[in-house]
């Protein structure tokens, strides 16, 4: 409509140049002609700013297409938005032995086999990725050894992989070092951890203001995935 309106405007001004009367007076009519295409241009786009992709912030550069759902693709340009103003319930099992931290290196291992910058990753990334996009995390400690059955498990849809949207969080980390750059990163959760992924259980979840994120081990070290559900279903279904 706003292309319209402009090519409206353009054809009345070749018009009126047209007209020997306004054709002496042609400054004043281009300058009328400029300042409307101002005016229009200003008054349209208020009136759409909020469908408007604002460009000048990074977390917002990525739209969400409906076939994504079907292919597996891109998992986190959906729930970047269905975080916003929730509140997530997460596990409280931050890693803050920060001197193991500085300290050891990737041939030290726990006794499952994780290497040592799993008990940060698996966890304050996680944490970092929710407050990114404006979700209120709630870490309870109730949830820590929490393991959820095959059974529990298959109330769950595959929403897709969670690597690429984990990778990305170095930009939030506090500390300096090899370990928390990009290219570390992109290490530790393309190559590293294997598929990790994110599963949700769909029940209650579209009204929900308050889910619970799990994070659980999968079948090799340092590889797990994500399991949402809204806080009512987990409750009921879940923590009886």
């Amino acid at each position: 409509m706003k292309i319209v309106i402009a090519l409206a405007l353009t054809a009345a001004v070749f018009a009126a140049l047209c007209i020997p009367i306004l054709k002496k007076k042609k400054g004043i009519v281009l300058s009328a002609y400029a300042v409307g295409m101002i005016l229009l241009f200003v008054v349209y786009n208020l009136r759409t700013l909020d469908h408007i992709l604002p460009f000048h912030r990074p977390t917002l550069q990525s739209v969400y297409q409906k076939g994504f759902l079907e292919t597996g693709e891109y998992a986190d340009a959906f729930l970047e938005e269905f975080f916003k103003g929730k509140t997530v319930h997460t596990p409280d099992d931050e890693f803050t032995d920060h001197d193991r931290f500085y300290f050891t290196g990737p041939e030290n291992t726990d006794e499952r086999g994780d290497m040592w910058l799993f008990h940060y990753y698996h966890a304050v990334d996680m944490w970092d990725y929710l407050e990114l996009y404006d979700a209120t995390v709630v870490k309870d400690a109730a949830y820590n050894e929490m393991v959820l059955s095959d059974d529990q498990k298959a109330h769950f849809d595959d929403l897709g992989p969670a690597n690429d949207m984990m990778r990305y969080t170095f930009l939030m980390t506090p500390y300096l070092g090899e370990w928390a750059d990009g290219f570390y990163y992109y290490w530790f959760y393309n190559t590293h951890v294997g598929d990790s992924r994110v599963y949700i259980c769909t029940e209650g979840l579209a009204d929900a203001s308050e889910i619970v994120l799990l994070w659980q081990h999968e079948d090799a070290p340092d590889t797990e995935s994500y399991y949402i559900a809204s806080k009512d279903y987990f409750d009921r279904e879940i923590a009886r």
